[in-house]
């Protein structure tokens, strides 16, 4: 019968354990550069004003063609939580895209502080929010760089290719 109380404790003390592992010290960070495209699209997407639906670009069978337009400024507002920029998927290109935005340190450690939803052909992104938790940033100017992850608008399968934008200028302010 001791051995059975025993038994139980341990079992008990176990399960404790795994649920304040669980609650408070498991990585809950999103997933970063995801093999398929998120099914929700970029809750800031918008239509490209004055664009006129354009013949899509040439792309071989199983394979893909983007086209991208893009400022290399950003502004980080840390009372909002967001990214201002400038990032257009013309109705042209025939991939799906996911825009990260990647401060890199002097060290060249790069850490993701946002990443949209899906962004499709003919839609812009002036705005992104912040990932909660991704990075400590003060007020200043650091480097950075944009990831551009290309996905099939069939299937949701991650392109082969991907994008790397290097030598955006973020701004954090207040």
């Amino acid at each position: 019968m001791k051995i059975l109380i025993v038994l139980l404790l341990l079992v008990t003390a176990a399960a404790i354990s795994v649920t304040v592992w669980a609650l408070f010290f498991r990585d809950t960070t999103p997933v970063l550069s995801p093999d398929y495209a998120p099914v929700e699209e970029e809750v800031n997407a918008e239509d490209i004003e004055g664009e006129t639906e354009e013949e899509k670009l040439e792309a071989d069978e199983g394979g893909g063609a983007v086209s991208m337009s893009y400022q290399k400024t950003v502004t980080v507002s840390l009372a909002d939580r967001t990214a201002e920029l400038m990032f257009q998927n013309p109705s042209r290109s025939v991939n799906d895209m996911i825009l990260q935005l990647i401060i890199v340190s002097a060290d060249g450690t790069e850490t993701v502080i946002a990443q949209s939803g899906t962004i499709h052909p003919g839609k812009q992104v002036e705005k992104l929010e912040l990932i909660d938790g991704a990075a400590e940033l003060s007020e200043g100017t650091y480097s950075g760089k944009f990831n551009v992850l290309y996905y099939d608008p069939d299937t949701g399968e991650k392109a082969i290719v991907n994008g790397s934008i290097e030598g955006i200028e973020i701004t954090v302010t207040a």
